[in-house]
C-alpha cells in the first residue's frame, strides 16, 4: 500500500464520530431480516429494464480490490459492480484494474481502491448505530472505501458495496432505496430507479436510456 493511501485510511479512521455522505450505518442489533442469498441468487432476483445501450463508453471509473477479501466477497464485490455496470448501461463503466501493473500510453486517474478493515474506527452516530463503509475521494489519488467486514455479520457485502460504489459516482444518501443511510436488507437489493436517476442528473445522462431494477426491491419505482 502507498503512504498516500495509508495516510488516508489513518485520517478516515480518526474522524469525529458523525455521519456524512460516505456513511452506510445499521444499528448494533443484528438486523432480523438480514438474509444472505448467494451472489447468483440476487443477480436472478432483480429484474432491470432494457434499453438501448450507448454507442460508446463516455466515463470510466477504475476500481482496485485490496487487502484480504475471500473468494466469496470478492465475487459479492463482482456482483455489485456488474449491476451499476447494467444500470449505467454503457454511458459510464465501472472497472476493476490491476493497480500494480505497468500502466501504457496517457496518464491515467487513479483508482478508488476498496479495502477492508476491522472496526476501529468511530461510530457514526451517537447511540445504537454504527458504520458498515465510509467512502473518502483522495486527492490526486481516487479514492478509498474501507469495509468494516467484521461488521457486516448476516448483511449483505454485496449491498453494502452497491450502496458505497453510489458514493463513488458522487451520490449523497438519500430517503429510501439504494442511497438510504441507514442499511436495508432488501430495500438495497440493487439499483432501483431513483438511484439511478440521480446519476443521469448529475452527470447530465438521458434517464430513458439507463437502466433500474423493477422487482425484488421494495423502494424501486415502477
Amino acid at each position: 500500500m502507498c503512504l498516500r493511501t495509508l495516510a488516508s485510511l489513518l485520517v478516515m479512521a480518526l474522524l469525529p464520530g458523525c455521519i456524512n455522505s460516505g456513511y452506510l450505518v445499521t444499528s448494533l442489533a443484528a438486523d432480523p431480516t438480514a438474509i444472505v442469498p448467494s451472489p447468483a441468487a440476487q443477480v436472478t432476483a432483480s429484474r432491470y429494464t432494457s434499453h438501448p445501450p450507448a454507442a460508446t463508453v463516455q466515463e470510466t471509473v477504475t476500481l482496485r480490490i485490496a487487502g484480504p477479501f475471500d473468494l466469496d466477497d470478492r465475487a459479492r464485490i463482482l456482483r455489485a459492480v456488474n449491476e451499476w455496470n447494467v444500470a449505467l448501461n454503457g454511458f459510464v463503466r465501472l472497472a476493476i484494474v490491476d493497480d500494480s501493473a505497468p500502466r501504457a500510453g496517457q496518464r491515467q486517474p487513479r483508482p478508488w481502491t476498496i479495502m477492508t478493515a476491522n472496526g476501529i474506527g468511530p461510530r457514526a452516530a451517537p447511540g445504537s448505530t454504527i458504520a458498515l463503509a465510509p467512502t473518502q475521494a483522495v486527492p490526486g489519488a481516487g479514492g478509498l472505501m474501507i469495509v468494516y467486514r467484521d461488521r457486516i455479520g448476516l448483511r449483505d457485502l454485496g449491498s453494502v458495496i452497491m450502496h458505497e460504489l453510489g458514493h463513488v459516482l458522487g451520490l449523497g444518501h438519500g430517503p429510501k432505496g439504494l442511497m438510504a443511510a441507514h442499511y436495508h436488507p432488501t430495500d438495497q437489493q440493487c439499483v432501483d430507479k431513483a438511484t439511478i436517476a440521480d446519476v443521469a442528473a448529475q452527470r447530465r445522462l438521458p434517464i430513458g436510456q439507463l437502466n433500474w431494477c423493477q422487482t425484488n426491491v421494495q423502494s424501486a419505482a415502477r
